[in-house]
């Protein structure tokens, strides 16, 4: 404390020209980053405050609870060991000897206090389990050989559908690599999904963490490290398989091999870090399948970087390779000032430090950040309603037969519990068969889309289309039964404007069923499907008639939709798959869209065509573009303006 100017009790405090934040160590911070998404990370909020000092009271605490979802704070203060860490029953608990075994549960604080928490070889498991906190917590020497084991090697393991883990001001360390009988310090595996490790410090080993256990394992993302000190690490800080994460304000300090590892399609964010004393601390290594980066406001300092048969730095002056869009707020300090303000705030037992931004003023930012985070959550529950995640980044969900939801290749239903709106789209049992939705962007960029699926099935793989065109596709593996639900995803570009969203069967059994998509990213909205504007609001009395017309628009090139567009003068109703001919209702201007292949049509065959329009059987006129047509690109529109006014169905001929 010497060199601390004292201000005021638990409040701020000026080091070395930092000014920052302390807040009790009985009392929780709120969740930053990607812990802030997807209904937020608030543990066991609001619920009892139990005391533990041994491992086995820490199971206690879970198994004494009412559910496995009842809100609980654990306190712990003391040294917990294999010794006292033993296996207890209970309906509201899955626990077992020698680990602390978070399993089968929900809703759960464990924060060290007092003198301290120190989990001295006893890792910490996190398995089929959401909403939990870790905080001020020391776990060290974790091992799998060699000694006592616990954990498979890992201080800290989450595996098997777990969700929503705010891990923040740890202490993780080994001493060793995998030949002392140590694995990871923080690893991701088999559909980990919305988890932010801030303030802690990863030392001493082998590897530091991984998201993604194997080359299949594609089901983790959205990964935050931020504030972070990654000291004396082999490899792995971390290694990244499929998922998106990002990292910011961490210190890397003596990355012995290599560092952040995006592989096999893995993006990551890489913003205002320090990097010192480091071998090849970014790119793809040890496989030719790469992964991507995003750079920017980092110091690269006494750093090597070496190419190999199966190593591809991102250096020696690194450049992003992609662009990925943060859909939640945030504060920078400057990349110079990451080593003086981490090495005050990150670990346990530091008071629960945090920086204030750009290292000299402003309230702690996970406050604010996580708070919009909770509002956001909190509304988007409700059909097709916007909700902020604060600082540019927010959320819509649009349910079943709600505005922005144009139709389903099938029906929707209620037969099945667990869903969250009206009811579930239900596809036909067959391949091509589609969902659809609409939404509106207000500028083009990356976006997170989520969808709530059951699955009672084999895997149900889709192709995810925007505005027709295929551009991704994502797996629906089996949940378990029709009413156990959880999240698949992809990230995909959107231009701003309008845009059109299919998911499409590619396999005989359709999609799983579909609860609900949810868009991330800088203001989606959901839009209406019959060609008006775009609305926050939860209700539209026109949605439900419109899906019935566009219910099998990306199912087959012969169907037709009146989903609208966003190229062009105003909105407009659009044939986007067609054929030589094809009904659709609408309520004004039309226009065709060209995709890359219509009927098995190229794009340069529609070039120089005529095309005719017939409104309830009449013939009328076209006046733009007028005939013959001009060329147009794949996924372009042509515009024409009707001259019959309003009309409930048409047919569109070209020759």
């Amino acid at each position: 404390m010497s060199s601390k100017v004292r201000l005021y009790q638990l409040g701020h405090y000026l080091l070395s020209g930092l000014l920052l934040t302390i807040v009790p160590a009985t009392t929780a911070l709120a969740a930053t980053g990607f812990a802030t998404l997807n209904g937020g990370t608030t543990g066991g909020a609001g619920g009892q405050v139990v005391n533990a000092s041994t491992g086995t009271q820490i199971h206690e605490a879970l198994c004494n609870r009412p559910s496995s979802d009842t809100p609980v704070i654990i306190h712990v203060q003391g040294t917990i060991t294999p010794g006292n860490t033993s296996d207890v029953d209970g309906d509201s608990c899955n626990t077992a000897d020698g680990v602390i075994e978070i399993k089968d549960v929900s809703n759960v604080s464990i924060i060290g206090v007092g003198s301290g928490a120190l989990f001295d070889e006893v890792g910490i498991h996190i398995r089929n389990s959401s909403n939990i906190i870790l905080q001020n917590l020391h776990v060290r020497d974790v091992k799998k050989s060699n000694g006592t084991t616990s954990n498979g090697g890992d201080a800290i393991g989450m595996e098997a559908d777990v969700s929503n883990v705010w891990a923040d001001h740890l202490t993780l360390e080994a001493f060793g690599g995998e030949d002392e009988g140590y694995d990871g310090l923080f690893d991701m595996k088999n559909n980990t999904r919305y988890v932010t490790l801030s303030y802690s410090i990863l030392r001493n080993s082998g590897r530091g963490g991984l998201v993604g256990s194997g080359d299949s394992d594609d089901q983790n993302n959205f990964i935050t490290y931020h504030h972070n000190l990654w000291q004396n690490i082999d490899s792995r800080t971390p290694l990244l398989r499929f998922a998106t994460a990002h990292a910011f304000n961490n210190h890397f300090n003596g990355l012995n091999s290599s560092g952040m590892n995006p592989r096999i399609g893995g993006q990551i964010k890489v913003e205002n870090n320090y990097v010192e004393n480091a071998r090849n601390p970014l790119g793809t290594f040890y496989t030719d399948d790469m992964g991507y980066w995003d750079v920017s406001g980092n110091i690269w300092d006494n750093v090597t970087w070496e190419s190999g048969s199966d190593e591809t730095p991102a250096g020696p002056n690194p450049i992003s390779t992609t662009f990925i869009n943060i859909p939640y707020s945030y504060s920078l300090d400057n990349a110079s000032c990451v080593p003086q303000i981490v090495a005050a705030t990150a670990g346990a037992n530091k008071g629960l430090l945090v920086s204030n931004g750009s290292c000299q003023t402003g309230s702690s930012s996970s406050s604010s950040s996580s708070s919009s985070s909770s509002s956001s959550s909190s509304s988007s529950s409700s059909s097709s309603s916007s909700s902020s995640s604060g600082g540019g980044g927010t959320q819509v969900t649009i349910q079943e037969n709600t505005f922005g939801f144009c139709g389903v290749d099938g029906t929707v239903d209620s037969d099945n519990g667990g869903f969250t709106g009206s009811g579930f789209a239900n596809t036909d049992n067959a391949s091509g068969t589609s969902v659809d939705w609409r939404v509106n962007v207000p500028s083009s960029g990356n976006y997170l889309l989520e969808w709530r699926y059951a699955n009672g099935s084999s895997s149900r793989p889709g192709n995810v289309q925007i505005n027709g065109g295929t551009v991704t596709n994502t797996d629906f593996p089996s949940t378990g039964s029709w009413t156990s639900w959880t999240l698949a995803s992809a990230n995909v570009f959107l231009n701003a404007g309008q845009s059109d969203i299919s998911l499409v069967a590619t396999s005989s059994g359709g999609l799983a069923n579909i609860d609900s998509l949810t868009v991330t990213g800088n203001g989606p909205q959901a839009a209406d499907c019959n060609g008006g504007g775009s609305s926050s609001s939860s209700s539209s009395s026109s949605s439900s008639s419109s899906s019935s017309s566009s219910s099998s628009s990306s199912s087959s090139s012969s169907s037709s939709s009146s989903s609208s567009s966003s190229g062009g003068s105003g909105s407009c109703s659009d044939i986007k798959s067609g054929g030589q001919s094809g009904n659709f209702n609408t309520t004004g201007p039309y226009c065709f869209r060209v995709l890359s292949s219509v009927n098995g049509w190229g794009v340069s065959n529609f070039a120089g065509r005529s095309i005719s329009v017939t409104v309830n059987g009449s013939g009328t006129a076209v006046t733009t573009p007028g005939a013959p047509l001009p060329s147009k690109g794949s996924g372009d529109y042509y515009h024409f303006d009707s001259t019959a006014g309003s009309f409930p169905w048409a047919s569109v001929y070209w020759w």
